[in-house]
């Protein structure tokens, strides 16, 4: 392993930056449980790209999905906080928060640059161990 990093250092930076998320723990267990099901994707993508408060009978139409299970799909996306549904006279309309998203994607970012720096120095550590073994080699020959 390479000088100074070591298991409980690795861990402590993987605590420190799930910690300096916006999301809680909590938060990203509910926004990547609501995205884990390709109906809740589908009926996300169809209120993000509504340009006003969709119906739920527009969302129902547009998704091919029954009410009553567009319900339940509706119900996880907002325990979640990626859409809120409003009543609108007899009417209830959803509407997506796109910075519930935005807070998991940057998240998922920033697990992807702290992970791509792990590898980053195992490989220069590999690629020292390498050479460490090629010299004796070379020196014999």
């Amino acid at each position: 392993m390479p000088e100074g990093l070591t298991i409980h250092r690795i861990n402590h930076m993987v605590y420190e930056l799930a910690r300096s998320a916006k999301l809680s723990e909590q938060d990203l267990d509910a926004v990547f449980a609501a995205l884990a099901h390709s109906a809740r994707r589908a009926v996300l993508r169809q209120i993000a790209r509504a340009d006003a408060p969709l119906a739920m009978n527009e969302l129902a139409a547009a998704t091919g999905i029954s009410p009553q299970l567009l319900n339940k799909h509706a119900a996880s996306l907002e325990r979640a906080g990626l859409i809120t549904r409003e009543r609108q006279g007899r009417e209830t309309r959803a509407i997506a928060h796109p910075d519930m998203l935005q807070d998991a994607g940057n998240w998922i970012e920033e697990m992807t640059a702290y992970w791509n720096t792990q590898f980053d120095s195992l490989g220069r550590y590999v690629e020292a161990l390498r050479d460490q073994a090629d010299e004796p080699r070379l020196q014999k020959d």
